[in-house]
């Protein structure tokens, strides 16, 4: 049976810790305290089986981009020149088994993120990292209603990137894919809009959260619940209940 592998203090190895962990720690210190330090995962939510399916969708044709050495049409639309590049460790980088690494020396971590896409914009050949999300808005989608999230999560596949020696542009890039009914109503009458989000990363709190990190998983204190952790407080709910 697969075991999960935990943190343990001064062990020799590196220690994985990928992006999503990371994206915890943000979330809720506990949780994640308990998860690498423990093995406690929080529980599966639903898979977002049609989301997933959009996505690929897009990344198929996006391959066939990257073959032809072109822009996919809806980004040209909107006049961008945006090329998927050609890397010989992009399907390394874009597997979620294997993912694009970096062995932070500092923390003896193995930082691991799995990439959704690299392109090059074909006038100014700055490479730019990007993640591709779906969505079922009828309204066009603005900046405000962004998760923060998900432009963390491009500092880290930027800052992978160029720890991998690849000059990336200091702006990410993140491609909504929005799924439009135009009937209202159940039918095969579903069309697919790009929404494409452009911002310059910021990329200093980095080191310093792989810092409190380390200092975290080398201590033995527990942290404090969050108070917006929907997990912890379902688990100090009930817990008081049983001892009323």
């Amino acid at each position: 049976m697969w075991k999960k592998k935990v943190y343990i203090k001064n062990f020799h190895q590196p220690f994985k810790l990928n992006r999503t962990k990371v994206d915890l720690y943000f979330d809720c210190k506990r949780c994640f305290f308990l998860d690498q330090k423990y093995g406690i995962k929080r529980p599966h939510g639903t898979p977002l089986a049609l989301n997933n399916k959009v996505v690929q969708k897009l990344k198929s044709e996006l391959e066939i981009c990257r073959k032809e050495k072109k822009t996919h049409p809806q980004v040209l639309e909107k006049n961008l020149n945006f090329i998927p590049i050609s890397n010989h460790n992009l399907e390394i980088w874009k597997n979620p088994f294997k993912g694009i690494t970096y062995h932070h020396k500092g923390s003896n971590f193995l930082l691991n993120g799995t990439i959704d896409d690299i392109w090059v914009n074909n006038t100014t050949k700055k490479n730019y990292s990007l993640i591709i999300k779906s969505s079922s808005k009828q309204n066009q989608l603005s900046y405000e209603e962004i998760w923060s999230g998900y432009w963390r999560q491009l500092s880290f596949y930027s800052y992978l990137l160029e720890k991998n020696h690849l000059e990336m542009s200091k702006t990410g890039v993140i491609v909504f894919i929005n799924t439009l009914n135009e009937e209202n109503n159940f039918s095969n009458n579903f069309s697919f809009k790009l929404s494409i989000f452009e911002k310059i990363l910021d990329f200093s709190w980095i080191e310093s959260t792989i810092k409190n990190i380390f200092e975290l998983l080398n201590g033995e204190k527990i942290p404090e619940k969050s108070n917006y952790c929907k997990y912890c407080n379902y688990y100090f709910n009930i817990k008081n209940r049983i001892n009323e």
